[in-house]
C-alpha cells in the first residue's frame, strides 16, 4: 500500500471509531433528535432558543408574544411601507391609518369595525396586496388591536424597540 492510501484508510477507520464511540456513549446529536423534542419545536417566538432569533422574527414575536406590541411589529413589517406620512403626502393612494377606528367609514364606504378592517386587509384592493395567505388569525387580531387601541401608527423616525438589542 502506498502512503496516501494508508492515510486515507486510517482516516476512515478513525471516523468510524468516533461514530461508534458516540453511539456507545448514548449521546444523540441535535440532527438525530425527533422534531417534537427540540427546543424550537416546543417553544415558539421569542421564548425559543436564544440562538434561534430567526424563529421569533419569522413569527413576528421579537417584541411581544401577542397583543398590540406584536401588532405594531406586524404593522411595521407589512404595512408601514405604504401607510406612512411620507407616502400619503406623495399621494400614492394609501391612507394614513392613525385614528382609523375614530372614522365613521372606510374608503370603500363600509363602517369601521374589526370585521370590515380585517376583511380589507385579507382581501386587499387594486392598489393594496391581499394578506389572507400571509397573516394568521392571531396575527390579524394583534394588528387590529394595534390599530384599534390608539397605539397606531409608527412613523419612520423611531422604529419599534428591539428587546434583543442593548440600547
Amino acid at each position: 500500500m502506498t502512503g496516501k492510501v494508508r492515510k486515507t484508510m486510517l482516516a476512515y477507520i478513525a471516523a468510524g471509531v468516533v461514530v461508534l464511540a458516540a453511539q456507545w456513549l448514548g449521546r444523540s446529536v441535535i440532527a438525530q433528535t425527533p422534531i417534537s423534542q427540540t427546543p424550537a419545536a416546543t417553544n415558539s417566538g421569542s421564548a425559543a432558543l436564544n440562538l434561534q432569533r430567526s424563529v421569533a422574527i419569522y413569527n413576528y414575536k421579537t417584541t411581544a408574544e401577542s397583543g398590540w406590541r406584536r401588532g405594531e411589529e406586524i404593522y411595521y413589517i407589512k404595512c408601514w411601507m405604504c401607510h406612512n406620512e411620507y407616502t400619503v403626502k406623495a399621494k400614492t393612494g394609501a391612507m394614513h391609518l392613525k385614528d382609523l377606528y375614530k372614522r365613521p367609514r372606510l374608503t370603500s364606504g363600509q363602517p369601521v369595525n374589526d370585521q370590515t378592517v380585517a376583511e380589507k386587509i385579507r382581501n386587499g384592493s387594486p392598489a393594496m396586496p391581499a394578506y389572507r395567505h400571509v397573516l394568521s388569525n392571531a396575527d390579524m387580531a394583534d394588528m387590529l388591536s394595534y390599530l384599534r387601541e390608539g397605539h397606531c401608527c409608527f412613523e419612520g423616525s423611531e422604529p419599534p424597540r428591539n428587546p434583543a438589542y442593548r440600547y
